[in-house]
């Protein structure tokens, strides 16, 4: 269990988004539908590429599927699916991309090559973890590479917003996400008090991950504008910073969110150090179940539902 939640976070390598429009080339023939079509042409990692200016199947491996369903581009097939159980869509996404063929999952190097050819896409997206496959692709569809970022999904959403010429509905979703969560934590601290901090992490055996600039911590701090512990220990790339139980208790924060399987809920729970923390004690520690929680706090769609739940747990306790 412990290497399963290693190799997802430490997975999450840092890498930029290098889609740019070039601009719009002649209209052209395309093989999988033989009729004419207007394309464009994106700069990508591996060089140059012509695309449908306007995709109707786009097979997306990279990740970033929840962003396409926002600007109208549900995709036909998808890496987007459950950390834990990778033959299964989030529970956030499952209407959301009902129908669309699940073909890996993103933070792998594995991808469903057959899924995707069945699929018949006009255009693929993928990532630099499934390059063993890249040229496979390129011989199904037009193939860009993309790198996105996770800690930083506002830039990742205006570049897709540009590549499908939808800047526009990436920056308007974008602000009223920032105004719902400012009002949230405006509510919270009403609810709470102005100087009250709040700290989540996730267990794996007697490893604690925090969220401190990442995920959660983006959310409640960024986002939220909610107090963090002075203890918190910065996040200096991509990987969440790893605690012991003894260090949980130097960041004894006044609330907690805690990520944890029903075993190592139980573990802690029988711990005499985890007793004595601040909001043990006071009864301001709210669980959740890894899946769907972990990945949600990374998607960019499944951030909207997230920040109401916080708001009613952390209100309640």
């Amino acid at each position: 269990m412990k290497k399963f939640f290693t190799t997802i976070i430490m997975s999450m390598t840092i890498f930029t988004l290098s889609i740019a429009t070039v601009g719009c080339k002649a209209a052209s023939e395309t093989p999988q539908t033989s009729q004419t079509t207007e394309t464009r042409t994106v700069s990508t990692v591996k060089g140059d590429v012509t695309i449908p200016a306007d995709p109707k199947r786009i097979a997306d491996v990279s990740g970033i599927s929840d962003m396409l369903y926002i600007l109208g581009n549900k995709p036909v097939a998808t890496s987007d699916s459950d950390a834990y159980d990778h033959t299964k869509f989030p529970v956030y996404l499952e209407k959301e991309l009902e129908g669309a063929k699940i073909v890996g999952y993103p933070m792998t190097d594995t991808v469903d090559v057959e899924g995707v050819l069945a699929s018949q896409p006009d255009l693929i997206i993928m990532n630099p973890r499934q390059e063993k496959a890249y040229d496979q692709f390129s011989k199904i569809a037009p193939t860009i590479m993309i790198s996105p970022d996770v800690n930083n999904w506002r830039n990742d959403f205006k570049m897709v917003g540009k590549l499908f010429d939808k800047e526009a509905a990436a920056e308007s979703y974008i602000q009223d996400y920032d105004t719902k969560t400012k009002e949230i934590g405006d509510t919270i601290k009403k609810a709470n008090g102005e100087n009250a901090t709040y700290f989540a992490f996730l267990t794996a055996g007697s490893d604690y991950y925090l969220f401190t600039g990442a995920a959660y911590g983006d959310i409640l701090y960024n986002d939220m504008k909610l107090a963090a512990p002075a203890s918190l220990p910065q996040q200096d790339n991509i990987s969440l910073p790893v605690s012991s139980l003894e260090g949980l208790t130097k960041i004894d924060a006044d609330y907690m969110i805690v990520l944890a399987s029903d075993e190592d809920k139980a573990t802690l729970e029988a711990s005499s150090v985890w007793k004595n923390m601040t909001a043990v004690k006071n009864s301001h520690v709210i669980w959740l179940p890894q899946s769907p929680y972990f990945n949600q706090a990374y998607s960019v769609y499944g951030k909207l539902s997230l920040v109401d739940k916080i708001k009613e747990l952390l209100i309640q306790k």
